[in-house]
């Protein structure tokens, strides 16, 4: 709506903008005259992509996102508006339709100008047309060169409902993390309420009516700690809500023209400043602890956010942060419960020092190594420069995986999350649990020994497979434990396939040994898992490399493993195993009698048994597979392919070759791995 302006404001505030900053009284009289102020709320239209020609836009505070829509209803082109740029340039000169939406991030107050108007203006003031002729010959080049979207912010607002939870805590670490996974600039905005300052200790505050609407104040205020970290330290009273609910929008927006993110840690009071800064970030983090008084606080936070919000609440954008307490600990499903909403990420316990800093945010403290490296996912995820990894079907020879994840740890690249299928699912499983390769190894190897694999078997009459699966969930189950998902070291999704429904299964909630389970049940040899009208077979049916599933997760750089061999591996490891069996037929009788009737053995079985139904239908399978597994490989930024021709499906015996195939794959690859981890 129309915000009341007086023309001394109106003009002061033209005189102000960038564009017309170079420009005299008189032709800065003219522009006041012409134009007027709109405040628009955030998640409002101000224009839609093909709306006619009406006014010249220029943003006086608050943030603007740009977008097309594709033909299947995606947002490309997105660019990004702050304080001082403008729009509909073109759209008031020709008299076109605009070609793109624009959307309010944030509570933001516009400089209109109608078309008319304008073009009279410009005939004033002809060093305007110089102007704006320069700014679009710099989108245009930026256009063409592929860089679309101009600087792009995020607000972070971390929030607690009550006291003591360590969100201060968790709020200066987020940023510090933030800021050295991007190296890009990053402000920490510690806000207190005037009750809370005799906690504080060390800390320069200063009133926060008093610079929140004007920013050249608050730049003097910011300074560095010790890490490089841009901080600012401010308090309020609770005795004039109004006015400061209303400094609020253009004091974030601002600090969002120079930083790249903007984390906020707010007072644990719900009052009408900390809902309005919450509102107008484009992330909540509330932080909370595992007990029921507590996350019922939280829960009515989120109901509130969503009756002030409306059409605006997306629960994506609310990240739920539970604290571990050893007095009161809960499982996941209660925790959930109680909240009614999907937890985000789980904080280890707080020892005594961490919770003295909690209570005193202005003391510097280091934090567990465990503690750190959840923050630092969170960051990641935050910041948008999350690595996936995929990890393919493929029975035995997914144990090449294990290659892949060793020479992963040994170069150091992170990696936030994991999908795997089958066998992949298996692996990824014991790495996400904390499992390093090495001890993942040593687990594999103990199947070197072939009477190994007898343990696993629990032959049944063959209906729905020759495995009843039953003594596999038994070894599983040691090394898996009753671990859930909720519990792993980073993410993880683990993909199986609901027979009846003919669709997969994405899991990523509950025991994770059921999840395996489900996904390693091979078709045809393995038992399906029955559960309710579903029966589930073996992921890489229909997914045997889930690249789709890290991507639809919002991560933007991902690494995909296919096992699978391809038609010209496969037509290798035929001639390879028919060189094999022409070199045993030239074993002499003599010379090695034991040797020779060995091989004839082995030869007279091999015709009679060879191909076994097991062969047939797990060959027929992968064949499949290796088509949608290329499919998917497609979406990769890097895609890994093993040469895997002279191994069988079956040959999980021989883990040691196996692994060194994985190693040299992922070595052959590390240099455009580095390349995209390097990427911003």
């Amino acid at each position: 709506m129309e915000g009341i302006y007086s023309f001394f404001n109106q003009f002061n505030l033209v005189r102000q903008l960038p564009v017309f900053s170079t420009l005299n009284w008189i032709e800065l009289h003219k522009i006041a005259r012409k134009s007027f102020v709109v405040e628009y709320r955030k998640g409002d239209i101000i224009r839609q992509e093909g709306d006619a020609a009406d006014f010249f836009y220029c943003v006086v505070s608050g943030r603007i996102r740009a977008y097309a829509m594709s033909d299947d209803g995606r947002k490309e082109n997105m660019d990004f508006l702050h304080r001082g740029m403008y729009f509909g340039i073109i759209s008031a000169l020709t008299g076109k339709t605009h070609s793109m939406t624009f959307e309010a991030i944030n509570d933001s107050v516009m400089l209109q100008i109608p078309k008319d108007d304008f073009q009279q203006i410009l005939k004033a003031v002809p060093i305007l047309g110089v102007e704006f002729s320069a700014a679009l010959s710099r989108r245009m080049r930026r256009r063409v060169k592929g860089h679309v979207a101009s600087f792009e912010s995020r607000i972070v607002s971390v929030y607690s409902p009550v006291r003591k939870t360590g969100s201060s805590t968790y709020a200066r670490a987020l940023a510090e993390h933030i800021q050295r996974e991007t190296n890009k600039n990053v402000i920490y905005v510690n806000i207190d309420s005037l009750g809370n300052l005799n906690r504080v200790v060390s800390v320069d505050r200063v009133d926060f009516r008093k610079v929140g609407d004007d920013y050249s104040k608050v730049s003097q205020l910011i300074r560095k700690n010790d890490k490089g970290l841009h901080v600012l330290n401010l308090f309020f009273t609770t005795d004039d809500q109004t006015s400061l609910r209303k400094q609020i929008a253009p004091f974030v927006s601002n600090l969002a023209d120079d930083y790249n993110y903007v984390i906020v840690d707010l007072p644990s009071e719900m009052d009408d400043l900390v809902l309005e800064t919450l509102t107008q970030s484009d992330l909540v983090h509330l932080v909370s602890v595992e007990r029921k008084d507590d996350l019922d606080h939280t829960h009515s936070v989120i109901d509130r956010l969503e009756i002030v919000l409306k059409d605006n609440f997306r629960a994506d954008k609310i990240k739920i942060i539970i604290r571990t307490a050893i007095d009161d600990e809960m499982t996941y499903s209660e925790i959930t419960k109680r909240l009614d909403f999907d937890v985000y990420a789980m904080l280890p316990h707080l020892d005594e020092q961490d919770k003295k800093e909690a209570e005193q945010p202005g003391i510097e403290g280091e934090l567990s190594p465990a503690y750190q490296m959840t923050v630092r996912r969170i960051a990641r995820d935050v910041s948008g420069v999350l690595v996936g990894l995929a990890l393919g079907g493929g029975a035995a020879l997914g144990l090449s995986h294990i290659g892949i994840l060793k020479e992963l740890e040994k170069e150091n690249i992170p990696i936030d999350m994991v999908s795997g299928s089958s066998m992949g699912a298996l692996i990824g499983a014991f790495w996400a649990i904390g499992l390093k390769a090495e001890e993942i190894e040593n687990i594999a190897r103990q199947f070197e020994h072939r009477w190994t694999l007898v343990k696993l078997m629990d032959p049944v009459f063959p209906i729905s497979g020759f495995i009843g699966g039953v003594f596999i969930r038994r070894w599983l189950k040691k090394h898996l434990g009753d671990r859930t998902f909720y519990s792993t070291r980073i993410p993880l999704k683990i993909i199986a396939y609901d027979l009846m429904h003919r669709q997969d299964i994405v899991i990523k909630s509950g025991l994770i040994l059921d999840a395996v389970c489900q996904s390693i049940a091979i078709p045809g040899v393995v038992n399906p898992i029955r559960k309710g009208e579903q029966v589930i077979i073996d992921g890489g049916v229909l997914n045997p490399v889930p690249t789709d599933v890290l991507i639809s997760e919002g991560i933007k750089k991902v690494i995909a493993v296919n096992v699978l061999k391809s038609p010209k591996q496969v037509c290798k490891g035929f001639d390879s195993t028919l060189n094999k069996l022409a070199e045993e037929q030239k074993v002499s009788f003599i010379k090695f009698p034991l040797k020779f009737i060995g091989i004839r053995i082995s030869h007279f079985f091999r015709k009679i048994f060879h191909p076994t139904i097991s062969d047939i239908m797990v060959l027929t399978l992968q064949a499949s597979e290796y088509l949608l597994a290329e499919q998917s490989m497609r979406q990769a930024d890097v895609a890994i392919h093993p040469d895997l021709a002279d191994f069988e499906w079956y040959e999980i015996f021989r883990v040691k070759q196996l692994i060194a195939c994985g190693e040299a794959a992922a070595k052959e690859h590390m240099g455009k791995i580095k390349q995209l981890i390097s990427e911003d």
